[in-house]
């Protein structure tokens, strides 16, 4: 469930784009952002809380997407759909493994991990287009 990186660019290279990453984000942690933060609690502990913490508030801040929000974004991704949990001695791996398969929460954990995917492929196809236009663009200004 990883999103893409382009080739030619990220979400932080183009300003339109960028500010419209910043905003689909943000809007995006804010309505979410109780179950976020509880989910980043129960898969990673008190650092991966504080840190879902400090995302969203760099978001609200921010003009546009940077290099620091985007890379928040995919660990937080990354979190939820247990990619970073596989590792024992990580920290707040005890958290992950704590949790039961069975608990109730699973469930809604699953549904963000999903949401927070679609939502970075979301941006990452948006920026492809924008690249994929400005070199259609280039190239007829070329010719």
């Amino acid at each position: 469930m990883r999103s893409r990186l382009s080739v030619q660019g990220t979400p932080t290279s183009d300003g339109k784009h960028s500010e419209a990453a910043v905003r689909a984000a943000e809007q995006f942690v804010t309505r979410k952002y109780q179950v976020l933060v509880h989910g980043a609690g129960l898969l990673g502990g008190v650092g991966a809380q504080g840190r879902c913490v400090r995302l969203t508030a760099r978001l609200r801040r921010a003009d546009r997407m940077d290099r620091h929000c985007w890379r928040e974004l995919r660990w937080l991704r990354d979190l939820f759909c247990l990619q970073i949990g596989d590792d024992p001695e990580a920290p707040g791996a005890a958290h992950f493994c704590a949790l039961s398969p069975d608990d109730p929460a699973v469930h809604d954990l699953c549904l963000l991990a999903e949401a927070l995917g679609d939502l970075l492929a979301e941006i990452d196809i948006a920026q492809t287009q924008v690249v994929s236009e400005e070199t259609a663009n280039a190239g007829r200004d070329a010719a």
